[in-house]
């Protein structure tokens, strides 16, 4: 029930009230009739006052979010951009790009988008817009938690004070997001993710009319899951499916941005790269079975990420080969560090069977910006030639020649 008939039943209450007292006073019959006259004036100057309060609220409303066509060709705008931009913007330009026409109909303080983990367990903040963003980073949060995880459990537009905002927001923001509308975005009925509208101003649900922000879900499902789907498989492009590391190509794609950085600041930003690969893995593999090997790439790729630097960079390459770009990284540095990673494997068995287990060791090679070359191919080529020449059971009486010369 809305605020106005609330009130009409209340002043009427209080009309039939006055109405029962006077009759039953001692008044005289002159004194009973104008008190009723007064009464009687009284209910329909506030019925008059109220008509016209209400008039105004819903003008306001009107004026805030248009006229029905108005409204109606906002909303196309999203089915244009669905079939404009359909797969071929990521997910945070999406995001900004539904965000912005989402505020030309709802003024909003921040929008925020929240999306499935891939354990389908929680909730996270994936891409948000507008003020006080840094208080909704890194957010993560049960699928039944707040007003996010009831939007995703009932499926429907939820409107509430956002306990997590206060939270996590920083000092003042709480004060600024008096209230905001959870819209579910659906795929073939069943909720992939939680657009999030901070609202300047406070909306009450029970008087809320809540198709408006339906039919923004429905637009903004698709084009929302249009990105995602493109990001799902831009990663899966760079993704290795059994290690989850950066593929080679991926290894090329970053290191080529760091050279560029490098031939820019030639002596200000060295730069490194390693080649690694697993001793003894064909008999492993052989031995144990591919399901065995697996579990050694996993492990050599885990051990080898917990001795680099945050900044450092490891992907997988083929077969049983991983990449690293040490950025910042001399000849000096990246040798402490190879130094570490053979620290790290030195006494660290695997167990492949109940019974059997192996003792892991990695080959390396090196190259480093500048000194052995200045382009992927050149420092890749080099720093594989080192990885085999460190497998030579006696390097110092073998000769090495970078090229194959011939007569």
């Amino acid at each position: 029930m809305g605020v106005y008939p609330v009130i009409i039943l209340f002043v009427s209450l209080v009309v039939f009230a006055s109405s029962f007292i006077l009759m039953s006073s001692d008044l005289a019959a002159d004194s009973k009739s104008r008190g009723f006259f007064g009464l009687i004036a009284g209910y329909l100057v506030v019925s008059v006052c109220l008509y016209f309060w209400q008039n105004r609220r819903a003008e306001e409303i009107r004026s805030s979010t248009g006229s029905g066509e108005h409204v109606e060709s906002k909303l196309l705008v999203f089915d244009e951009a669905h079939e404009f931009f359909r797969g071929t913007l990521k997910l945070p330009d999406m995001f900004r790009l539904v965000s912005s026409r989402i505020e030309e109909l709802i003024p909003f303080q921040t929008s925020a988008l929240f999306l499935l983990d891939k354990a389908g367990e929680r909730l996270y903040a994936a891409e948000c817009t507008g003020a006080n963003c840094e208080g909704l980073a890194g957010l993560k949060m049960r699928t039944d938690e707040g007003l996010v995880g009831k939007c995703f459990t009932n499926a429907e537009v939820t409107i509430g004070a956002d306990f997590v905002a206060r939270i996590k927001g920083p000092p003042g923001a709480a004060k600024s997001n008096k209230s905001a509308v959870a819209i579910p975005l659906l795929q073939d009925g069943e909720v992939f993710g939680v657009l999030v509208l901070y609202l300047f101003s406070e909306l009450k649900a029970a008087s809320t009319d809540l198709s408006l922000f339906e039919a923004i879900g429905t637009r903004a499902a698709p084009l929302i899951l249009s990105s995602v789907a493109l990001d799902h498989s831009i990663s899966n492009a760079l993704t290795d499916p059994t290690t989850e590391l950066p593929n080679e190509r991926a290894f090329f794609l970053i290191l080529e941005n760091q050279l560029a950085e490098s031939h820019r600041k030639r002596d200000e930003r060295p730069l490194t790269v390693l080649a690694i690969d697993i001793k003894n893995f064909e008999e492993i593999n052989s031995k144990y079975g591919h399901a065995a090997g697996d579990r050694v790439l996993n492990f050599v790729a885990r051990t080898v990420r917990e001795q680099l630097r945050d900044m450092d960079f490891l992907s997988r390459a083929s077969h049983d080969e991983f990449l690293t770009i040490l950025p910042t990284a001399a000849e000096r540095v990246a040798l402490d560090i190879i130094e570490r990673i053979r620290t790290a494997f030195f006494g660290n068995s695997m167990y492949l069977t109940d019974n059997d287990s192996v003792q892991i060791d990695v080959n390396f090679g090196w190259a480093s910006f500048w000194r052995d070359g200045e382009t992927a191919e050149q420092l890749l080529n080099i720093a594989r030639l080192r990885k085999i020449q460190s497998k030579s059971s006696d390097p110092q009486k073998v000769v090495w020649f970078p090229k194959e010369l011939l007569n």
